[in-house]
């Protein structure tokens, strides 16, 4: 299988036919309904890409960090953990929480820097920001951190590809990510809608009793700007497919079936594992129709833990912190 873009074969077409589909759907769910597209592509696909990012990061780079690094990220992402945990059980107020959780994204980007043989300065620059952020910008800093993190998967694209094969990748996926969702920001896809249908009345649609809360993660609070959230929306319906489709293609291609060590067991079968997952998304689903301040408030922490991870690993791709030979998986006899 060849999936040097932009090569014509059955899988890149799959793909291709894939987020075309999905773009659609979620340009459409916006456009009549935001709130509620929102509270239930993450009721079914949160959990789900959270899975299917955290065993990418595991198998592409856990066997090619040292184990003392592995120990720093693990102990900072576990406390940023617990403080989630904390504050979604209001031991911990959000006027703390939030600095305290860019404080440790901060000390995870000096982390990285440390360990990163070029670029060390744009990784402590990173690190500063962070601080300061935490600081004087604690809200303006989440929000733009939430924004970022959906263009996530170009990061990894440009860091399993090489020269004009990654190229083609960045540029191609530029019309996912930055494209689409600009066109939706800019009320393209409302104002034709609202020529030929009343959309005005199902602006504010909600589900599972989420009300206009979902606003907050990606608006500042006060703000209703439909539009951008939208935007914010299908970005992250985007994300979600590179996740969980594209992602794992390019690295079962690059891999070449040599498994590579890795921190959690994963099962050696990605249809076991892509089946495993279901089950999850689907009980997941039934805890957000049952309770969608609890179940929000459970993601919250996988999402975090997640989120942080992909920050110090982004940053030693760029700056070589990475061994050039993965450790080997150990084969059960």
């Amino acid at each position: 299988m060849n999936l040097s873009f932009p090569s014509v074969d059955r899988t890149f077409v799959g793909l291709v036919w894939v987020w075309i589909g999905v773009a659609a759907l979620s340009v459409a769910s916006v456009v009549v309904a935001p709130l509620a597209a929102f509270v239930l592509m993450i009721s079914a696909f949160g959990l789900p890409h959270v899975l299917y990012e955290l065993r990418y990061v595991d198998e592409r780079f856990s066997s090619r960090t040292s184990a003392r690094l592995l120990a720093v990220i693990g102990a900072l992402v576990g406390a940023i953990a617990l403080a989630r945990i904390a504050n979604s059980t209001h031991w911990l107020a959000s006027d703390w929480f939030v600095p305290i959780e860019f404080g440790l994204g901060a000390a995870l980007a000096f982390t990285a820097a440390a360990f990163m043989r070029t670029n060390k300065v744009l990784g402590a620059l990173i690190g500063i920001a962070f601080a300061l952020g935490a600081t004087y910008f604690p809200i303006e800093t989440f929000l733009v951190w939430a924004w970022l993190h959906n263009l996530t998967p170009m990061g990894f694209v440009a860091e399993i590809t090489e020269g004009e094969e990654r190229r083609r990748w960045l540029l191609w996926l530029g019309l996912p990510f930055f494209v689409l969702p600009g066109l939706v920001a800019a009320g393209v896809f409302h104002g034709a809608a609202a020529l030929m249908f009343p959309i005005a009345e199902t602006q504010t649609l909600s589900v599972f009793g989420a009300g206009d809360r979902p606003l907050l993660s990606f608006l500042p609070p006060g703000s209703s700007d439909l539009h951008l959230f939208s935007a914010a929306v299908v970005a992250q319906a985007m994300h979600y497919v590179a996740v969980i489709v594209m992602m794992p293609m390019l690295l079962k291609a690059k891999q070449r079936g040599v498994p590579s060590a890795t921190i959690v067991p994963w099962p050696s079968s990605w249809r076991v594992f892509a089946m495993g997952v279901a089950g999850v998304a689907i009980v997941a689903f039934g805890i957000y129709a049952i309770s969608y301040t609890d179940a929000r408030a459970g993601y919250a922490v996988a999402a975090a833990i997640h989120a942080w991870i992909e920050l110090p690993v982004l940053l030693l791709a760029l700056g070589q912190g990475f061994a050039l030979t993965p450790r080997a998986a150990q084969v059960k006899t």
